[in-house]
């Protein structure tokens, strides 16, 4: 039996992962790091796991992780990692 952990991410990262809280069951886990504002984790989760209203339809249709699933793919071994990118400071002065 495989043991699940929830994930943790660095500074400036987002993590996701099939990962376990405490308490709760294996689930995919949302993970972010020191410098992530929460709605940037939201963004992410929304855009894996949300349902989207077709205007052309006229209903919902299945949200990313749904799909793969469907298509046969094993969402317990997702990875995916984003770090934020550094920002370079601009000298006032320029060079000659």
């Amino acid at each position: 039996m495989k043991r699940y952990r929830a994930p943790k991410a660095k500074p400036g990262q987002i993590k996701v992962q099939w990962g376990k809280l405490p308490d709760d069951n294996p689930d995919l886990c949302f993970a972010w790091g020191d410098g992530i504002p929460h709605p940037d984790v939201c963004l992410l989760q929304n855009a894996l796991a949300g349902k989207h209203y077709s205007l052309i339809d006229k209903k919902w249709d299945i949200g990313l992780l749904e799909e793969l699933e469907r298509r046969g793919y094993d969402i317990t071994t997702l990875k995916i990692s984003i770090s934020k990118k550094e920002i370079q400071q601009v000298s006032s002065v320029e060079p000659l």
